[in-house]
Order: structure tokens, then sequence, then C-alpha cells
């Protein structure tokens, strides 16, 4: 899943199968549900990788800091907004 916003491109990695909520072009808010903690990849643990870059290529992009809240939450830790 990709999200863009204000050029700046949000990858979010090992949702639940078939658990997508939102469509391609789709509008969103803050707080909107997207997907369901999955765990594909190499994980027994369900998970979600986030990325954030400034370019849907993320081979060819540059990072972009992001935090949740204010802050960056620690492993194990909940992020519920």
């Amino acid at each position: 899943m990709l999200i863009e916003s204000r050029g700046t491109f949000v990858a979010l990695c090992h949702l639940q199968q078939n658990s997508v909520q939102v469509r391609a072009g789709q509008t969103m808010t803050v707080g909107d549900p997207i997907g369901r903690c999955g765990n594909s990849g190499n994980s027994t643990e369900p998970h979600v990788h986030i990325q954030a870059g400034d370019s849907a290529d993320f081979d060819r992009a540059e990072a972009v800091p992001i935090t949740f809240a204010g802050s960056l939450p620690a492993n194990r830790q909940i992020v519920d907004l």
C-alpha cells in the first residue's frame, strides 16, 4: 500500500491479505482505517513496516523522517491515534 501526501510517499507493508479498506485515488483523513496488521514477510509476529520517502520509487527515494504524535514509538509499543 502506498499513500501520497504533499510530495511524501508512505509505504505500508505486511498488511493482512484482503484487509485493505481504501481504494486508489481515495482521499483519506487522520484516523481512517487503512487495513489490518498482518504477519507476512520474515516474521512470526504480526507487524506493519512503514517507510516514508520523497518518491514513489523507493529504490531511488530519499528517506523522509516520520513521527507518530510527535515521537517515534519503541519496539512493541502500540500506536493508537
